[in-house]
């Protein structure tokens, strides 16, 4: 029953206008605040390592927004998942970023599009879904009843979404080779055996190996990006290209390189960023900052 009722809301949720669903969203997000008290004291935390700086009112300021732009991430979801390509590109207000990426995409290269927890990493997926042949890795919901329809939902567009698993990074490594794109979340925390410890926002951090060794050997494009959610339901896309260190031979070199940019990104607009995410969960000497 209640798988039954979650796959219903999320249909519901398909059809009813995205501004309600980002008003909505940002009201649980800050019935979060208010009675979630573990994600809260994640999202400080973070913030206290990430921004020592800052004063406590502006952390929990930041916190505080990013809980509710998480709500609105979790419910815009579906209305996007449901968009045809042209109501896609026509939320987006700053049309140049896209063409001036399928420009780059367009030279049969491969290109990566690294997509952090920031901002609507749904938007990017739908808009170069209907762009380009884009490949990204897809981890199935906890709720494995509507797996089938979420995965039929952020195909949508265009998109090819294959599992987190060896057959999946085999795919996505075939798909560049072609000269294809691939989506990549690079700032989730890798299973064991899969990263290195590296600083993010000076803090370490076991950091992904994964995309920069799909992109060194040809030196692939890498553009790290993120639409930021604006106030008139549209989205902007802020995108920055990959330092050249990211090509390192040196996997530590690469992906600390990887991580600044993700922090560039972030510094943008911190409040639409998951800090309620564990990211500092591992820590090389184990102790345990959560």
């Amino acid at each position: 029953m209640r798988d039954w009722l979650i796959l219903q809301s999320l249909k519901l949720l398909s059809r009813t206008p995205l501004r309600l669903n980002l008003r909505l969203g940002r009201w649980l997000g800050a019935l979060a605040w208010r009675l979630n008290v573990r994600e809260k004291r994640t999202a400080l935390t973070n913030l206290a390592l990430c921004f020592p700086d800052q004063p406590e009112h502006w952390r929990r300021a930041i916190a505080r927004e990013s809980l509710a732009q998480m709500g609105a991430a979790l419910l815009e979801a579906p209305r996007l998942w449901r968009l045809d390509a042209e109501d896609i590109r026509a939320r987006l207000d700053n049309l140049q970023v896209l063409e001036e990426t399928l420009k780059v995409y367009e030279k049969n290269q491969g290109l990566v599009l690294a997509v952090p927890h920031l901002g609507s990493w749904e938007f990017v997926g739908q808009l170069f879904g209907a762009h380009t042949r884009i490949t990204s890795l897809f981890r199935p919901p906890r709720i494995t009843s509507i797996t089938d329809w979420v995965r039929k939902a952020r195909q949508n567009t265009g998109a090819t979404l294959v599992p987190t698993s060896p057959a999946g990074v085999r795919a996505l490594a075939k798909t560049l080779a072609k000269g294809d794109c691939s989506g990549i979340l690079p700032d989730q925390e890798p299973e064991a055996g899969n990263g290195v410890f590296v600083p993010f926002f000076g803090v370490p951090a076991y950091t992904m190996r994964l995309l920069p060794r799909l992109v060194a050997k040809r030196k692939i494009p890498v553009l790290f990006l993120f639409a930021e959610r604006l106030k008139s339901g549209k989205y902007h896309l802020h995108a920055q290209w990959a330092d050249p260190a990211l090509y390192d031979d040196n996997i530590e070199t690469a992906c600390a390189a990887m991580n600044r940019r993700i922090e560039s990104l972030t510094r943008i607009c911190p409040e639409q960023y998951n800090w309620a995410y564990k990211r500092f969960k591992s820590q090389p000497d184990g102790r345990q900052i959560y």
